[in-house]
């Protein structure tokens, strides 16, 4: 494995005529990337002419934030901008959400947190603002496999309100699936990492997650403006907003990218920079996940067959599992599984699931993390401990006590014995209330009732 000092943000490239977009970045000026993003569709027509300087205004900001893919490989403490100019409030922007990031990798690859990175701009080259305005009221969701972007389809849908769906990188057989019960078009922009990406990640490299609702709300900005979609509907819940673990004297958030905080740093972000038309927020903020699980179940049967939360079985699969699309081992799909528990039979979740997940014993593990048995919140996009709790506690009603699966034995042993019905019923309550916030455009607020 080569050591490298600096990472460069070199140059982008846009094509009006095919609508591809090339970003360019390497390290220490001998390992290049060049990452490509198609953001034409045949379906969706472009009814203005694009100004360039507003283009490369926003593409300046994807070039940004695409970089961590490559830069995960091994992060260097001197960044190199030479694709444009930032001022510091756009630095602080970028080195706060990088931190936030960066602990996370640094904690998972036992990397020592003694150094930050900084950026260096090439001062010779500005591109200078362009904000662009629009008259558009349309809407666009961004759709995953994911019960949560599931339960924002259907009260958008229940409110009245029209959208299209929006996707990342490419395309699938749920988001597909998703998008036919739900009767809505996709609008769906290319991606191609670099191949030099995957040839170094053969060499031992670093690796981690990349936080990918982070890159999206860049790419939206530029579909937005070429497309004219004035709102930007994400599906991230309240419990987002809450850390795993404490690291350095850091809290570590694996979903700060889903957070309130990044969204309000980002809509300052964005109407500083690049528009004050765009409206970018997740109607499901004030929501726990327990409130969400509960409209799912109860709005969303008709997905029940062609939705999944699992990250690592699409990961690992090149083929679709025509049986599943839960590998059943991961903290997601035990998360999921819990979730639906508290609302639906054991028939309805083998039915999704393909088995009993509190009849594993090799999840032990991961259950005593979700319910806060071991100190430490799996580094996945789950909730909070104690709405697993409330989960578990309704789900011993679809159990007689003498066939109680193993996990729940744990449950009721090391976890219900300490509780009363007073703490539930309050809990209860708590999580099934829809909170305010100060994010959200007030027109949408109703439909969160």
């Amino acid at each position: 494995m080569n050591k490298f000092n600096t990472f460069y943000f070199e140059k982008f490239d846009f094509d009006s005529t095919s609508l591809k977009a090339k970003f360019f970045y390497s390290f220490d000026k001998k390992e290049r990337f060049e990452e490509i993003i198609d953001f034409k569709n045949d379906f969706f027509q472009i009814e203005k002419k694009l100004n360039k300087k507003i283009i490369n205004n926003i593409l300046f900001s994807i070039h940004i934030a695409l970089w961590i893919s490559y830069y995960k490989l091994f992060p260097t403490k001197e960044l190199v901008v030479e694709s444009g100019y930032l001022s510091n409030s756009q630095i602080a922007f970028w080195q706060k959400f990088y931190k936030n990031w960066l602990w996370e990798f640094l904690y998972k690859n036992k990397i020592s947190p003694k150094w930050l990175f900084s950026f260096k701009i090439q001062q010779t080259f500005t591109l200078g603002i362009e904000k662009f305005s629009l008259d558009s009221k349309k809407a666009l969701v961004p759709v995953w496999w994911w019960k949560d972007s599931i339960v924002t389809i259907e009260l958008l849908k229940e409110a009245g309100i029209d959208f299209d769906l929006f996707v990342f990188w490419k395309s699938d057989i749920l988001k597909e699936n998703t998008a036919k019960i739900s009767w809505k078009k996709i609008l769906l922009i290319k991606r191609y990492l670099s191949e030099n990406l995957f040839n170094l990640n053969k060499s031992w490299y670093y690796n981690w997650h990349v936080p990918i609702t982070w890159i999206i709300a860049f790419v939206m900005l530029f579909v937005a403006y070429i497309y004219d979609y004035k709102y930007l509907i994400l599906s991230n819940e309240l419990s987002a907003n809450c850390w795993n673990t404490i690291w350095e004297d850091f809290e570590i958030n694996h979903q700060y990218s889903k957070s309130l905080e990044f969204e309000k740093d980002f809509k300052k972000y964005v109407e500083e920079n690049i528009s004050n038309d765009v409206k970018y927020f997740s109607l499901l903020r004030g929501m726990y996940e327990y409130k969400i699980a509960q409209i799912f179940s109860k709005k969303a049967k008709k997905y029940f067959s062609s939705f999944s939360s699992c990250n690592a079985n699409f990961k690992i699969l090149e083929k679709w599992n025509k049986n599943s699309f839960w590998c059943n081992n991961c903290p997601k799909c035990a998360f999921v599984y819990t979730i639906l528990s508290g609302f639906l039979n054991r028939e309805e979740l083998v039915k999704i699931f393909w088995e009993d997940l509190y009849q594993k014993k090799s999840l032990e593990k991961l259950f005593r993390e979700l319910l806060g048995i071991n100190w430490i919140k799996p580094f996945e996009c789950v909730g909070e401990k104690e709405e697993v709790v409330l989960w578990m506690y309704n789900a011993l009603k679809n159990y007689n006590s003498w066939n109680e699966p193993y996990i729940l034995q744990i449950f009721k042993k090391e976890v219900l014995k300490k509780l009363d019905e007073n703490y539930l019923k309050n809990l209860e309550k708590k999580l099934l209330k829809v909170y305010d916030d100060d994010i959200i455009p007030l027109n949408f607020k109703k439909y969160l009732i």
